[in-house]
């Protein structure tokens, strides 16, 4: 099989899955707001805060490493899982310990018991780190992606189910701790790979010099995507937290989860493409085509409809968030397209610039993030968010150009036009959801009505004008008919 054709089929499973699995995952947590009120979910969000500041001293960067290593795989995926095994059993004991000084930092006690449950997923985890990657690395997705959906939509189920009878905050750790053991369990039901007691220093020592690189950026990146949370957990309050992180949920979810799934497909392709720059140069282009075509829309559904959607959906205790989502659908759409630039500088060798660019980040998020809270609160934050992603997309795209001979002019002609596209559609969309509200047709029928104006007419836009997407969709389209036909 050729590797266009399995990076297709890679994009079938893994966006099939994802298409499947997050949306019953945004679906449960729209049902779990309405049930459940912001400070449980700030409460979640500290826990989870604390935890991901760990998980990225987990694996340092192996996991990317193993992707792109090409020889002594197997010696390789045995020394990264007792690696692995033995920093997730530190790490929780570090989660364990620190516990108290995190819930006294945010001034909230009742984070400290959370913390300490929910910090077990690392260990749980840590089990199917290695033959997770394995799948991804070998392009079998097909595989890959039946511990993930049948995991999420169980921990998404059952956290529904604990929380309408009444566990509060438990009904989410609970769900999560369904999840990972969920996802444990089925991918060493679904891969061959098993570990053996093998562990070589020199190859360690491989493995680290190139995670290193990853591990520091990942952590950095972190530290980017969450020291605004630290700072509205610490100066606004817990339930602020929660507003915060389901307006970022809402707004980033759907253009984040488009670039996560294309990136778990492209970034073991472009490891084999390293060599050859006019194929990497390519594809990558196309990469930015489809995901910008995916995310576009949805970020101006996302600021046109999160009024409407907040009071619809959800209830008036999350009305805070409605102008931070829209202000992080923008920044949304910003990196989804951005992070796909990640990849390139894996795939071509040069992991320390990513590093580079999360410390300039990094710097100036802590820099601006007290004043812009102290001035702005919540829309503060999400302005500042918005504004870094923007100037980070053009120092990314500046060093992209130095691996593929990629100008901004090509940014702009690809995605200028899909912004046009969605706007005219999420115009029309609004006008349709404000014409039936004014008729009186109840409010959810009519946010839905809006939404498939929007897409119905951006689809159209999109097939009709651009002519490289066009054959991608007619190929899809039959790949899909020959799939069902199939079985």
């Amino acid at each position: 099989m050729t590797l266009r054709a399995r990076v297709s089929r890679g994009l079938f499973w893994e966006g099939g899955a994802a298409l499947v699995g997050q949306g019953l995952s945004f679906l449960v947590s729209l049902l779990l707001a309405r049930l459940l009120t912001p400070e449980y979910f700030g409460l979640l969000a500290i826990a989870n805060l604390a935890i991901q500041s760990l998980v990225f001293f987990q694996e340092l960067g192996f996991s990317s490493a193993l992707i792109y290593r090409q020889k002594d795989v197997e010696a390789a995926a045995n020394t990264a899982h007792w690696t692995i095994l033995a920093s997730s059993a530190l790490l929780y004991l570090v989660a364990f310990v620190s516990a108290p000084l995190v819930a006294q930092f945010f001034h909230s006690p009742e984070s400290m018991p959370v913390l300490r449950v929910l910090a077990l997923t690392m260990v749980i985890n840590s089990f199917s780190r290695v033959p997770y990657t394995l799948l991804t690395k070998e392009l079998d997705f097909r595989k890959k992606v039946l511990p993930e959906l049948t995991a999420s939509l169980i921990g998404n189920l059952a956290a529904l189910l604990l929380a309408w009878v009444g566990w509060r905050v438990w009904a989410l750790v609970a769900g999560e701790l369904i999840s990972a053991l969920l996802v444990t369990l089925l991918v060493y039901a679904i891969s061959p790979w098993r570990p053996r007691l093998q562990f070589v220093r020199s190859i360690f020592h491989e493995l680290f010099g190139y995670g290193k690189h990853i591990a520091v950026s990942q952590v950095l990146i972190f530290g980017i995507t969450n020291i605004d949370d630290m700072f509205v957990g610490r100066m606004l309050g817990q339930a602020a937290l929660g507003q915060y992180g389901l307006a970022y949920k809402i707004s980033n979810t759907p253009a984040t989860n488009i670039t996560r799934v294309v990136n778990r497909v492209t970034f073991p392709a472009y490891s084999i493409l390293q060599a050859d720059q006019e194929r990497l140069r390519s594809a990558f282009f196309r990469q930015v085509r489809f995901v910008g075509a995916l995310a576009m829309p949805i970020g101006v559904a996302t600021v046109i409809f999160a009024h409407d959607f907040v009071y619809a959906v959800l209830n008036e205790s999350w009305a805070p968030a409605i102008v931070p989502m829209q202000i992080l659908a923008v920044y949304g759409v910003i990196r989804s397209v951005a992070a796909n630039m990640g990849v390139i500088f894996q795939a071509g060798g040069k992991p320390q610039w990513l590093t580079g660019i999360a410390v300039w980040r990094l710097i100036t998020m802590a820099l601006l993030l007290y004043p812009f809270i102290s001035r702005g609160g919540l829309v503060g934050v999400s302005l500042l968010s918005a504004g870094v992603a923007a100037v980070d997309f053009i120092i990314a795209a500046y060093l992209v150009d130095k691996i593929l001979d990629a100008r901004m002019v090509t940014y702009a002609r690809i995605l200028g036009p899909m912004l046009v596209y969605a706007l005219v559609a999420g115009g029309l969309g609004y006008l349709v959801n404000a014409g039936l509200l004014a008729l009186g047709v109840w409010d959810v029928a009519a946010l839905l009505a809006g939404g498939a104006v929007l897409v119905l007419v951006y689809g159209l836009f999109t097939w009709w004008r651009d002519d490289e997407l066009r054959p991608e969709f007619n190929r899809a389209l039959i790949s899909l008919r020959q799939r069902v036909r199939r079985g």
